[in-house]
């Protein structure tokens, strides 16, 4: 680009001189035009942010009155991937569940923030192969809202506490 704007302006005090040159030999006089203003470019970089943190797992669940699950996931934060577990129980569960989840995390400023209790309020269930959806919310304001495939038979009725441990 310099050499562009360098190369121009050579050519521009050229033209100038040569016109000049022959005005002093007598000659006809030459129109030059007026130099065409500077052109600058200048090329960004462009910017470029890690994306939102968004988190994958895979749990299990099981329960009759009191149930239980567990299991294991990735957050991707600021970039890099950090794999986490999963333990929580829940009440009023029955069935046998196998969880493949995966969702969006809000609220998230530290990597340290997303360990913690979540808790979520409500009823779900879902039978057979389907999907559920759930936010859940820990002691930090960090929430996590999942869309899980189901298999197997899952009902749960009661407040749901997990517990996330950064691996």
């Amino acid at each position: 680009m310099i050499r562009r704007i360098a190369l121009f302006s050579l050519a521009t005090v050229f033209v100038s001189s040569a016109a000049a040159l022959a005005d002093d030999m007598g000659g006809e006089p030459v129109p030059v035009p007026a130099p065409a203003p500077a052109v600058v470019v200048v090329e960004e970089e462009p910017v470029t942010a890690p994306p939102p943190p968004f988190v994958t797992m895979e749990s299990r669940s099981i329960g009759a009155g009191v149930g239980i699950s567990w299991g294991d996931g990735v957050i991707s934060f600021e970039g890099q991937r950090h794999a986490f577990s999963v333990a929580g129980m829940s009440l009023g569960d029955l069935g046998v569940a196998k969880l493949i989840s995966e969702g969006a995390v809000s609220n998230l400023e530290n990597l340290a923030d997303f360990e913690g209790t979540y808790v979520a309020v409500g009823a779900g269930a879902s039978a057979g192969v389907g999907a559920s959806v759930i936010s859940m919310r820990n002691q930090h304001g960090v929430v996590i809202s999942l869309k899980s495939d189901v298999e197997g038979v899952q009902l749960a009725l009661g407040p749901e506490g997990l517990r996330v441990t950064l691996d």
